[in-house]
């Protein structure tokens, strides 16, 4: 029996984000994270993200998560780290844990693989019905329910439209993105052909890995573009 077609999402357990991606994510909301604050957290314990074999940080949706509620009880609460990581890890044992102020951070909605609604969308990131109608006809977002990556393009659809680019404008990039894909499904096939055990986990790497030097490439080709308009 011949092994059956693969897709990237087959590829990964739950989807892989890039340290420079997760800031995006949440940039909306904290500003003033950096690649160093991040790093800084890992290095305290409070998230633990996955390593590729190059060694390159991998974030979860789970990950994500959980870092909206040490930023936010950062920022709001004032709490110290080891107060956050005590209520984290009680959390994490299934405990009901109180917080010194007794106030819940909001981002406890943000369950792990938490999926948001219409109305969850509009009110994370300001779109609008229409807007999301037409970003959903170019393919850009995905259908009810949306994922924490649907909100982190919404999000980016409304920014644009400051600039006057409207979802129709961004065929390209969305099918550039498909082209990627492509290549990495073709990549990841035949090591997950092999069905052996750590298949999935090293085809999860590879295409994290391909994605972030895809990532990179791109960033850079448009920066040497602006540097000459700033030059």
């Amino acid at each position: 029996m011949g092994a059956r077609p693969t897709s990237i999402a087959e590829a990964r357990s739950s989807k892989l984000f890039t340290i420079g991606r997760v800031l995006s994510i949440l940039e909306f909301d904290f500003p003033e994270l950096t690649n160093s604050k991040l790093r800084f957290l890992e290095d305290q314990g409070l998230v633990t993200p996955q390593r590729t074999d190059s060694g390159y940080r991998k974030f979860t949706e789970e990950d994500i998560d959980r870092l909206r509620i040490i930023l936010e009880l950062q920022r709001d609460q004032y709490l110290p780290l080891k107060v956050i990581r005590n209520y984290l890890d009680e959390l994490d044992a299934g405990k009901s844990p109180k917080l010194p102020s007794s106030k819940e951070p909001k981002s406890l909605r943000a369950k792990p693989g938490k999926k948001y609604s219409e109305l969850d969308l509009i009110a994370e990131s300001a779109i609008t019905p229409a807007l999301i109608s037409d970003a959903q006809e170019v393919g850009l977002l995905g259908l009810e329910p949306f994922s924490v990556a649907d909100v982190a393009i919404a999000r980016s659809v409304v920014q644009l439209q400051r600039f006057g680019i409207a979802p129709r404008h961004l065929r390209g990039l969305k099918a550039a993105a498909d082209r990627e894909i492509g290549i990495i499904e073709g990549v990841v096939a035949p090591v997950l052909a092999k069905n052996e055990t750590g298949s999935r986990s090293r085809a999860a790497n590879f295409a994290g890995e391909i994605e972030s030097q895809f990532a990179t490439i791109r960033a850079e080709i448009v920066r040497s573009v602006i540097s000459k308009i700033d030059s």
